[in-house]
């Protein structure tokens, strides 16, 4: 997964180069992929915590608690949200 996702990123980033300047409104795209993921997690609301208001809640909590190390604080608070949510359902993880 690591692999086709650093392969994937690295791919976007050599072919993005090749895109003429003139080229208007790509810019968005990353955007809107944001707000579709984050419309998609909303529907998947099973009775617990979403996971965009906890994601909030800790960019939140962050910002006031550690405004120097912003980025790494809410990604460590919400990963231990997650687990945290995930531990308290007790539900079996997904196969993919």
């Amino acid at each position: 997964m690591h692999l086709y996702w650093a392969g994937s990123a690295t791919a976007g980033a050599l072919l993005g180069s090749l895109v003429p300047d003139r080229v208007t409104g790509l810019d968005f795209a990353l955007t809107a992929l944001f707000v579709v993921l984050a419309l998609d997690a909303v529907r998947d609301l099973r009775g617990d915590l979403p996971t965009p208001l906890l994601a909030l809640l800790c960019a939140l909590a962050a910002r006031f608690l550690f405004p120097h190390q912003l980025l790494l604080a809410a990604f460590a608070l919400f990963t231990a949200g997650l687990l945290a949510r995930h531990l308290a359902s007790g539900r079996k993880p997904a196969h993919v």
